[in-house]
C-alpha cells in the first residue's frame, strides 16, 4: 500500500461517512478508557487527513480526558475517532473503514494494561503507561 492513500469509511448504521489520507499502519491500545469505549482492545488507524462527508451532526464528540477526545455516531454508537493533538492525526476506527486491505498493526500502547489471555499474532513495537504519561509532560 503507498503512504497516504484516500480510504472512506461509516458508521454501522450510515449516518456519519468519512474520508481519510491513511499511512497504512495502526495501533492496538489497551488503557482503560479504550477498553471501556470499545468493549475491548482499540484498533486505530492513524490518519493524515480526516473528513467527515456525511452526517457531522449525528457525530459526538467526547472529551475524554484532559488530552484527548473521542467521536462516535450518536445514532449507533459506532466509534469513529480517537484525537490527541499531541499525537497528530485522528486514529480511525479500524471496523469504520470500508475497507481494510493493507492495514498492518505496527505498536501496542499501555501494554502493561492489556487483557490476560489476549495477545496479538504480530510482533510490534509496545509502549508502557509510564512511556505514555512521559511523553504527555
Amino acid at each position: 500500500m503507498s503512504s497516504d492513500e484516500q480510504r472512506t469509511g461509516r458508521c454501522m448504521c450510515g449516518a456519519v461517512a468519512y474520508r481519510a489520507k491513511v499511512s497504512g499502519r495502526f495501533a492496538a491500545c489497551y488503557c482503560k478508557m479504550c477498553q471501556r469505549w470499545s468493549a475491548g482492545t482499540f484498533m486505530g488507524v492513524h490518519t493524515t487527513e480526516f473528513e467527515i462527508t456525511q452526517g457531522e451532526d449525528a457525530l459526538t464528540v467526547f472529551d475524554s480526558s484532559s488530552w484527548a477526545s473521542r467521536a462516535f455516531c450518536s445514532v449507533c454508537g459506532s466509534n469513529i475517532y480517537y484525537f490527541a493533538e499531541k499525537f497528530g492525526g485522528k486514529s480511525v476506527a479500524l471496523g469504520s473503514f470500508d475497507d481494510t486491505t493493507g492495514l498492518a498493526v505496527s505498536v501496542q500502547y499501555f501494554i502493561d494494561g492489556k487483557p490476560e489471555g489476549f495477545s496479538l499474532a504480530e510482533s510490534t513495537k509496545t509502549v508502557t503507561t509510564a512511556e505514555i504519561e512521559a511523553m504527555l509532560s
